[in-house]
Parts: structure tokens; C-alpha cells; sequence
């Protein structure tokens, strides 16, 4: 009994002392791990001048060079030996993805893997390619998340992080025009034409429609709405009118004449944000008699009878008075 219990003590003795060699070991090798630093360090970069102008929705694709910047920090000892063993004689494959944007902006990396050689600094450059939809917020805040990763290489830790390219789109002047009503008309000279515009917002912000008669046949009249407004959101419409008065000379009448209308799209709320013009043309048929010449002179005519008359029976008055006498 007395050496069975001698056995069990040794045995707890061995065990507590390799116990706490092991945790000895443990602890070294925290020590030892603290004192080793080698990791990769990636940037991107980009010239900032780039995306200072707004960027044209539609009509232009921007070209931004990133500037990819590869470097390894280390320490002075294990982390320096494990640069040194991998230096000059691989390369890192740096992987470049776009993991985020706005829904109306497209963004196309030239490549997603960019090599650099394994130094304590190195760049390289990549393309990056924008264009934006209509329906991009004019001078609203774009953005452009970049992920930028390298995986390990041996005993050097590799990276992973998000870089935010920030731009601004600038506001894009353009409308659609419907004509309901088609743009000609056949009226009598006692008629006016009346063409309704429809116009709509494919702009990307509030817009001020402004119209403009370019030339007017003699003898005709045309009033058309100066200005309409068209809310931000695409596809918003408003309906503008066009109103032609034919002349009314006596006689019988076979005119086509034509009007073209001027209209230009304007930024509400900056007036010196003005899009190219469309221009409408509008056919008037006049056809027919005109009587208003004829009606003028019988008033006419009756107004003069009637003096005539009134000067008649003055004189025939005066003279009976005069033979009186």
C-alpha cells in the first residue's frame, strides 16, 4: 500500500513538472513570436486634379490612373531575415476589385492582378474606367470602394484593405419632346392653331425649359409658353403651348407657313447650366374665306349713310326756315 501511494505521488510530481516545462515553452515562444514583424503594406493612390471636374453623365468615360504602393515593414531581426530571403526573387501578386458603387456609375478596372516585385517599396499602375448613367444626382456625391489584397508570402503576412475614390457628377441637359397633337394643322382664317408640347425631364436635376418663337411669317401672330419646369426625378413631364393666328385680310385664302420653336433646357437652380437647344418646327394650313373685310366696310358704310343722312335733314331744315323767313 505504502509504495503504490509513493508510485502515485511520483507520478503527479512528473506531471506537474512537464506541465510547467510546457507552459515555459509556451511562453518562449510568445516572446520569440512578438519579436517578429514582417508584413505587406498596400496604398492606392490616385491625383486628387482627376476627379476635381465633374464628371459628364452618358457622354464620357473618365480615365483614372491608380497608383498601386507595395511595401514590407519589418523588424531588425526574424522579420528582416524572412524580407531578405524573399527580396529580388519573387514577385507579389496584388489583387485590385471594385466591391462597391453607386447604382448608376460603372466602374472597370484595366486589370485586377498588378505584379510588383518584392522590395521594401514599389509601385505600379493601374487604369481605372468610369461612366455614369443619366440618371447620376447632378453634383451629388459619387463614390468608389477599392479592395486592395495580397496574400501571404512565406513568413511575410499578407494585406487586405478598402480604399474610398470619392467624384461628382455634373448635371446633364437633356429632354425629350412629345407632340401630341402632331406639329401641323389645316384651319380656316378665322381660326387659331393650337399645338400642345409635352416635354420630359431625362436630365438629372430640376430643369428649366425655356422656349423661344425663332421667325414669324408677316402678317401672322404666335404666342408660345415662355418657360415650363420640369421636377429632378427622370421622366417627370410638363406640357407646354403654342398658339397661331393667322392673318385676316379679305379674301380667299391657301397659305402653308411654318414656325420653329426654340427650346433650351436650363438647371433650376444654377441659370449658367444651360444644355444644347432642340429646335420643333409646326406646319399651319390656312384654307378658306375671309369675310372680316367685307363686314368692316358695311359698318363703315352704315356709319357714313347714317351721317349722311343726319347732314341731309339738317340742311333740308335749314333751308325751309331760310324760305320762312
Amino acid at each position: 500500500m505504502l509504495k503504490q501511494n509513493i508510485k502515485i505521488k511520483s507520478i503527479l510530481i512528473l506531471s506537474f513538472l512537464i506541465l510547467t516545462l510546457f507552459n515555459f515553452k509556451i511562453n518562449q515562444s510568445s516572446e520569440a513570436l512578438k519579436l517578429y514583424n514582417a508584413n505587406i503594406v498596400l496604398d492606392v493612390d490616385w491625383d486628387l486634379k482627376e476627379t476635381e471636374s465633374p464628371i459628364v453623365p452618358r457622354d464620357e468615360v473618365k480615365e483614372l490612373n491608380l497608383v498601386i504602393k507595395f511595401r514590407i515593414d519589418t523588424d531588425e531581426f526574424i522579420g528582416k531575415g524572412a524580407f531578405i530571403g524573399y527580396a529580388g526573387t519573387a514577385l507579389a501578386m496584388n489583387k485590385i476589385t471594385v466591391v462597391e458603387s453607386p447604382p448608376w456609375c460603372h466602374a472597370v478596372l484595366e486589370r485586377n492582378l498588378v505584379p510588383t516585385n518584392v522590395t521594401e517599396y514599389e509601385e505600379a499602375k493601374v487604369k481605372l474606367f468610369l461612366t455614369l448613367d443619366e440618371t447620376a444626382p447632378a453634383y451629388g456625391n459619387g463614390y468608389i470602394k477599392i479592395k486592395a489584397s495580397c496574400e501571404d508570402l512565406g513568413l511575410i503576412k499578407g494585406f487586405e484593405g478598402i480604399f474610398i475614390l470619392t467624384f461628382s457628377p455634373s448635371y446633364l441637359p437633356i429632354i425629350k419632346l412629345n407632340l401630341p397633337q402632331i406639329n401641323t394643322k389645316r384651319i380656316n382664317p378665322n381660326e387659331n392653331a393650337v399645338f400642345p408640347i409635352e416635354i420630359e425631364n431625362v436630365a438629372n436635376a430640376r430643369t428649366n425649359v425655356l422656349l423661344d418663337i425663332e421667325d414669324i411669317p408677316e402678317g401672322w401672330d404666335a404666342t408660345v409658353s415662355e418657360v415650363v419646369i420640369l421636377e429632378e426625378e427622370v421622366g417627370s413631364k410638363a406640357t407646354a403651348y403654342l398658339y397661331v393666328v393667322p392673318p385676316n385680310q379679305f379674301g380667299y385664302h391657301y397659305e402653308d407657313v411654318t414656325i420653329k420653336i426654340k427650346i433650351t433646357p436650363v438647371q433650376a437652380e444654377n441659370p449658367n447650366e444651360i444644355g444644347k437647344p432642340l429646335y420643333a418646327s409646326f406646319m399651319v394650313q390656312n384654307r378658306g374665306f375671309s369675310s372680316i373685310g367685307i363686314e368692316q366696310i358695311l359698318f363703315i358704310g352704315i356709319i357714313v349713310i347714317i351721317v349722311l343722312i343726319i347732314i341731309f335733314y339738317i340742311t333740308r331744315s335749314r333751308l325751309k326756315l331760310k324760305k320762312k323767313a
